[in-house]
């Protein structure tokens, strides 16, 4: 089954690089397109002033932008179109809209990512899995 165009969930951890790499490998068989999602979560609470916002928030950009020069080179290498999205929200929710924002025909995803709320609430790959109206592989 040819997939044109993929969605793969990134946030830098082992998980999601394995996630990563078959959805390269995937969209290099099929011809298909890959969409890298990096979710960006709220600051963390402990960040009280101004500054200490300021500060967090160059980190994360600073973060997020390593990871998507990290996808593109990776999906260069093999001679391959991708587009990396990095968008704030809750995980779940947000991969399963954009998945029916931009009618992939797979969502790939690691199956335990860096999120904390994974190991207590259930992992997003689940969620996802649950709530997405196209396929879901979920990388171990």
């Amino acid at each position: 089954m040819p997939f044109e165009h993929l969605l793969v969930a990134i946030d830098g951890s082992e998980a999601s690089n394995r996630a990563l790499d078959k959805a390269l490998e995937l969209a290099r068989l099929t011809g298909g397109r890959i969409t890298a999602l990096a979710v960006e979560g709220p600051l963390p609470v402990y960040a009280a002033t101004i500054g200490e916002v300021d500060e967090v928030k160059r980190e994360k950009d600073r973060f997020f932008g390593r990871l998507a020069d990290d996808v593109r080179r990776r999906a260069e290498g093999l001679g391959l179109p991708v587009e990396v999205d990095v968008r704030a929200g809750h995980a779940a929710e947000l991969i399963t809209s954009v998945a029916r924002e931009k009618s992939v025909d797979l969502v790939v995803l690691g199956h335990r990512g860096h999120f904390l709320r994974d190991h207590l609430l259930g992992s997003t790959a689940d969620r996802v899995a649950e709530h997405a109206e196209c396929p879901v592989m979920i990388v171990r």
